[in-house]
């Protein structure tokens, strides 16, 4: 089984570092070229089933990606995990407007959930639990995806130890992890 793993493209808010997990935003300029870029890479690669959240910014890039013909499915259990009063504001903003609450979630961010956020345990979940589903139907397929997102599925499937904030998923790239969940999941990127 093959699974392709992209991060949708940047966005204007990605690029100022805001916290955004549930707004729909569109990708920028620079998403739409990491999109076209992902677009060549995948040239050789014919999947059936695409897989987005539910926001813009993901359609967007699968769509530049594997063009208007093909099948976008979308599921809310891979939307990025809502930040309640933080979206749309950088880090100092939050420190600026919730000093207490910041300290205590830079202290332990999987515990403390920000004003309005879903909670961290919630948002993984119902990653795992959609790529449990997923991985069970034995298909190959691509997901567009954001990095919160993403980095859950690579603790899933790959190394559950693994720092959730060490996780990285470029964007303009393709993760593709090849296996099953008997012998383990073997990464390779594409660039």
């Amino acid at each position: 089984m093959k699974i392709y793993l992209i991060r949708h493209g940047e966005t204007d808010l990605n690029k100022a570092r805001c916290f955004y997990g549930s707004l729909n935003v569109p990708i920028n300029e620079t998403g739409h070229r990491q999109a076209y870029h992902v677009a060549r890479l995948m040239k050789k690669h014919k999947l059936n089933t695409v897989y987005t959240s539910c926001h813009l910014r993901t359609h967007m890039t699968a769509e530049l990606i594997f063009g208007a013909d093909q099948v976008l499915n979308k599921l809310s259990d891979f939307d990025e995990r809502g930040f309640g009063d933080w979206e749309g504001l950088d880090a100092d903003k939050i420190q600026e407007q919730f000093t207490e609450m910041w300290e205590a979630w830079l202290a332990a961010p999987f515990e403390v959930t920000p004003p309005g956020a879903e909670p961290f345990v919630a948002f993984q979940k119902r990653v795992w639990k959609q790529t449990d589903n997923l991985i069970k139907a034995g298909k190959d397929f691509a997901l567009v995806a954001h990095l919160g997102v993403l980095r859950l599925i690579y603790q899933r499937l790959v190394d559950v130890g693994a720092l959730f904030w060490d996780i990285d998923f470029p964007q303009g790239t393709v993760t593709i992890f090849e296996g099953n969940l008997l012998e383990g999941f073997t990464v390779s990127l594409l660039r």
